[in-house]
């Protein structure tokens, strides 16, 4: 209401103004280069009025031909790079919806309306690799990581088509350019640790160790069972290629960190037995027995005196299973002894405590030994032995493969640090793993849940 009074008065005022000049025109001599102009003051002001009013538009015209005009104006770019917003919005949506091909094609439409943009190469890059076209994810990981922006985000996603396509020594030169680009980023310390793995690089594996423990990315406990590991792994090398000191002294630093570790102490036994030194060899089965029993240790025990009669194998067993007379893995041994010592009846009451406290399926086999060795009815034994638990055995916690032997990676799915001696019974469900992921996984896609090629890191 206050502007229509407002308006009103405006227009009032400039009538009566009108009216007035009207009524009081006077006259106006202009002498301008020679020449002399007449008019009358209302006509000049008319005249100025009209100027001003031709400036104005003029400056509205220029004005918009700069925001508005086609092709170039202001105002156009705007709607423009609208435009390739709403597409890129799109596009995100549809790869989150898992229509990669919908979402290609309108990347390649924003494409063209956007000024260069890290996302549009990044959502271009993802579906590609959706769609199984891994040279063109590699083109726009590389246009990526030419960016300012982007480069991090240029380098995982080459990181993991590396991996997809099995070029593990690239995926690790790009890992460690990585890190040198972003040193506390969970993802670069967990796949640089993967890859140094993966490569056997034990050294180098356990200096990314470090960086993920500073992080806090895995528990002190899990660490110090990956630097056992690691350190297994670096020792076997070692002795492996002669230097007898040098695996010495890693056998000992893996039962720093995992001192009831099985496979490190029989490794170390056998160093020392072939030195010469069997009394030593003795004395660290004995110490490791009465922590942990382990049929490793009792299978390099025996091999200690190969030579030994059955008696003489015997007499070595009561005393090394003294400690722990009741432990399954103390029966199991005791059982063998006496039956390579024909002890039959002795083995038998033996025999069956055992297969009361631990029915596993090798308890069971020496039942049926000792069955045909007194004239028994196998019958009962053997269909007892058909249903019969595994026991206890090596067994990775990330695919269920039971090896025979403990080794840091998984003979079958190259997983690190994952083989545990467990109870064989039951499924497995496996851990949470430090993946060097294939994709970026944009929102939570499945994409980061494929199994890569590359080898998993496992965390508690």
């Amino acid at each position: 209401m206050t502007r229509i009074v407002l308006w009103f008065i405006a227009i009032l005022a400039l009538a009566i103004g009108a009216a007035w000049l009207a009524d009081h025109p006077g006259d106006v001599v202009i002498d301008f280069e020679g020449w002399r102009f007449y008019t009358s003051f209302a006509a000049l002001a008319a005249f100025a009025v009209i100027a001003m009013a031709l400036a104005a538009l003029i400056v509205w015209l220029y004005g918009w031909l700069r925001r508005d005009m086609p092709f170039f104006g202001s105002n156009q770019v705007v709607k423009r790079q609208g435009r390739g917003l709403k597409l890129l919005n799109q596009s995100l949506v549809a790869l989150s919806a898992g229509d990669h091909r919908l979402a290609a094609k309108l990347i390649e439409q924003a494409e063209v309306l956007l000024p260069p943009q890290p996302m549009v190469h990044l959502i271009a890059a993802e579906a590609a690799a959706r769609a199984g076209d891994h040279a063109a994810a590699s083109k726009r990981y590389q246009a990526l990581e030419s960016t300012d922006d982007g480069r991090f985000l240029g380098l995982r996603g080459l990181v993991g088509e590396a991996q997809r396509q099995g070029r593990e020594n690239e995926a690790l030169r790009l890992a460690r350019t990585a890190f040198n680009e972003n040193r506390k980023s969970p993802w670069v310390l967990r796949t640089l640790f993967s890859l140094e793995v993966a490569a056997g690089n034990w050294a180098e594996a356990g200096t990314a160790l470090d960086k993920v423990v500073r992080e806090k990315l895995i528990d002190p406990a899990r660490a110090s069972k990956h630097r056992g590991a690691l350190a297994f792994a670096e020792a076997t090398e070692a002795n492996l290629r002669g230097d007898v000191a040098a695996a010495k002294k890693g056998f000992k630093k893996v039962l720093s960190h995992r001192p009831d570790f099985a496979p490190a102490t029989a490794a170390l036994a056998k160093i020392e037995y072939a030195s010469g030194n069997r009394k030593r060899a003795t004395k660290l089965i004995e110490d490791a027995w009465q922590n942990q029993p382990h049929p490793t240790l009792a299978r390099v025990f025996k091999e200690l005196d190969a030579a030994e009669s059955a008696r003489d194998w015997l007499a070595r067993v009561r005393a090394l299973t003294a400690s722990k007379p009741d432990h399954p893995q103390s029966m199991m041994l005791m059982v063998d002894a006496l039956m390579d010592a024909r002890e039959y009846q002795v083995a038998k009451p033996l025999l069956d405590k055992l297969i009361k406290a631990a029915p596993t399926r090798a308890a069971w086999q020496y039942r049926l030994a000792l069955a045909h060795a007194l004239g028994e009815d196998p019958d009962p034994i053997e269909a007892a032995l058909a249903t019969a638990e595994a026991g206890e055995g090596w067994r990775c916690d990330a695919c269920g493969h039971t090896p025979h032997a403990w080794s840091p990676l998984c003979p079958s799915c190259g997983a690190f640090d994952t083989v545990d001696w467990q109870d064989m019974g039951g499924t497995v469900a496996p851990r949470k793993s430090f993946r060097a992921e294939e994709t970026i996984a944009l929102l939570g896609s499945d994409s980061a849940t494929d199994t890569p090629r590359g080898r998993d890191i496992h965390s508690p």
